[in-house]
């Protein structure tokens, strides 16, 4: 497993999908993103399957010795597919398929986090559809826990960013307790949006990783997994990903990095801004540095 040397020890950065400056350097293959990634100072990459698991078993073993020789950690999104509210039988076992994929790949990448979101509310109570998201969910981790080749695997309930979706911080904290291998995925920029721009002040990014600390325990909420990037919302939450050059929706990471330092936090924090993850990561790697001081 490609586990950083710095995994556990300070928060790691990177970027989430391809920038366009890695393309527009040339590069056409994943399988130079690592030594790119490791070039600029950053330390993690999420490879997304939001349409589909279609890497093959033997690209991702070659991209995670990449990992392995330039030092990089990497995680997975699994599909956006995967619905564990969804009432229809097929649908809830399609989930657990693609989430058993994603795990199949991250495996052969050398990666330890498996992101996922984890349904949609349609039209039932929210209650109901919580409870059936939780129930399919529970379902997928015993059989995660079948497969030894699965069992040292993190999978991270993602905070969502539309009134329709399963994802409060309060629901991916019980999601988060069904399983030692379930850490959060806080998406700070969905929470903002599913709030009307909430997160202002150091204080408000508190509140959450309070609230962290009292439901999963130190374990869980130092090592996070984070989406961080700025997102245009409406009445319903988020729009769309925008840049760290937007400054009127936010949020602003530097209020986060204080809370990172005053509580000595150590999350994965991954940038999805549109199209500048890598230089929106490198700017949050040094926002963090100078709140600690470095």
């Amino acid at each position: 497993m490609s586990l950083n040397r710095f995994s556990g020890l300070r928060p790691l950065f990177g970027p989430s999908g391809h920038a366009e400056s890695y393309a527009a350097e040339g590069h056409t293959s994943t399988a130079d993103m690592p030594e790119w990634i490791a070039a600029r100072g950053l330390d993690i990459f999420e490879y997304s399957f939001g349409r589909g698991v279609r890497v093959s078993s033997e690209t991702a073993r070659a991209i995670g010795a990449k990992c392995d020789e330039f030092g990089i950690e990497m995680s997975v999104h699994a599909p956006y597919f995967i619905n564990f509210a969804s009432p229809e039988p097929e649908k809830a076992a399609n989930s657990v398929g693609y989430l058993l994929s994603s795990l199949k790949i991250l495996r052969c990448f050398g990666g330890e986090r498996c992101v996922f979101h984890p349904g949609a509310q349609g039209k039932e109570s929210r209650d109901v559809a919580f409870a059936r998201t939780k129930e399919a969910f529970a379902h997928a981790l015993d059989l995660i826990g079948e497969e030894p080749e699965y069992k040292d695997l993190i999978v991270c309930p993602e905070t969502m960013g539309k009134q329709a979706q399963i994802g409060t911080v309060e629901e991916v904290i019980e999601l988060c307790r069904l399983g030692e291998n379930v850490y959060p995925c806080v998406d700070f920029g969905h929470v903002n949006a599913l709030y009307g721009g909430t997160l202002k002040r150091a204080e408000d990014f508190e509140v959450i990783v309070k609230k962290l600390f009292d439901g999963l325990g130190e374990q869980k909420t130092r090592n996070m997994h984070v989406h961080f990037s700025k997102i245009q919302y409406g009445a319903k939450g988020e729009i769309r990903h925008l840049t760290f050059a937007d400054d009127i929706y936010g949020p602003d990471f530097e209020p986060f990095a204080e809370v990172i330092v005053k509580y000595g936090l150590t999350p994965h924090i991954l940038s999805e801004s549109a199209g500048t993850q890598a230089e929106d990561s490198a700017e949050m790697r040094d926002i963090w540095l100078r709140a600690n001081g470095k």
